[in-house]
């Protein structure tokens, strides 16, 4: 991981983080903000990195004179870097307010925004960066998949958590195990809309993480073509689809269903009654399109718990089992 956190920099920029010696698999996420020190983000703590390559954690009376600042001049340079200097060909990115790069890692970018099309916004200035890095984890997914399975069929299932808890490391290992197969189950055809890249880790179209050996991937567009075109061309058993967040994505999901498959996905959120509030789910509740739902909640500790709740609102597994679902 630490060649990889590496790579992020242009080679004028990666002394302190090649001379660092630190646990890198478990940092969640880089930000970095101009004239201001570099924070990095593990297990629910933040940390600085100091210019003799030192990891410090960052508190209220840190010294800054110490520690590794970027300039305008050198957020430009990374930016550049990560665009491999081909700036103009990442202007829908740039709209979008965030790259995805090879690994799937993503790279959010803020600054000065200027109209470019009439309608659209795009980042002129870029002096804000946060880099948050795509981990996967094998295996996560093997203690509740018993809790997806109807007989020989796949539960519509939604895959609810904040921001930054691991809800597409989740899905996509429960990709894995319905493409591969179980001891117990035969794998399916798993269709994977990934706008943004992440779930499969897509690098120019070519996905860089594990979905399975019969899942296909189709990333940029929207979940409505996606979804479409998976149909009418790949027949999927199963559709995957990350952070429904429009009308349009939860039309995708009737959709989907309507056509005979199964459907996986994610929003944003903590609770049931959360969910009821959202207008985009709201149909999908009410309609009981869900069969099972997936809250993912991360303590203070990092531990990561789950419970599984029916699309009725009751809780078929408590925390009493949440140790077992993800060992």
């Amino acid at each position: 991981m630490k060649d990889v956190i590496v790579s992020f920099f242009p080679a004028a920029l990666r002394m302190p983080w090649e001379t660092c010696e630190w646990e890198w698999d478990k940092v969640e996420e880089i930000r970095i903000r101009v004239d201001k020190p570099v924070v990095i983000v593990r297990v629910n703590r933040e940390y600085i990195l100091l210019k003799g390559g030192v990891i410090q954690e960052l508190t209220h009376d840190t010294d800054m004179s110490s520690c590794v600042i970027y300039r305008e001049r050198e957020l430009d340079e990374m930016f550049r870097h990560l665009c491999m200097d081909s700036i103009y060909a990442y202007e829908e990115e740039r709209r979008q307010g965030f790259l995805t790069v090879r690994g799937g890692h993503r790279v959010g970018i803020t600054g000065e925004l200027v109209v470019s099309d009439g309608k659209s916004c795009i980042a002129k200035y870029i002096r804000y960066m946060n880099i948050r890095i795509a981990h996967e984890i094998k295996g996560i997914a093997n203690g509740l998949m018993k809790w997806l399975y109807h007989a020989e069929n796949i539960y519509n299932t939604l895959i609810v958590s904040s921001p930054g808890v691991g809800k597409t490391t989740l899905l996509r290992d429960i990709a894995r195990n319905l493409s591969n197969g179980t001891k117990e189950h035969k794998g399916y055809a798993v269709g994977m809309i990934d706008e943004r890249g992440e779930i499969a880790g897509a690098y120019r179209g070519s996905a860089s993480l594990d979905c399975g050996i019969r899942t296909d991937v189709i990333t940029g567009g929207n979940k409505k073509q996606g979804t479409q075109i998976l149909i009418r061309t790949f027949a999927p058993r199963i559709i995957i689809m990350d952070e429904i967040g429009m009308k349009e994505d939860a039309e995708a999901v009737l959709y989907a269903g309507i056509s005979g498959c199964s459907v996986i996905a994610t929003v944003h959120g903590n609770s049931f009654d959360d969910l009821k509030n959202k207008t985009e789910i709201q149909p999908l509740l009410q309609n009981r399109i869900f069969q099972r739902i997936l809250f993912l909640q991360q303590r203070e500790n990092g531990l990561r718990w789950i419970e599984i709740w029916n699309g009725e609102g009751m809780c078929l597994c408590g925390e009493s089992l949440l140790q077992e679902c993800l060992s």
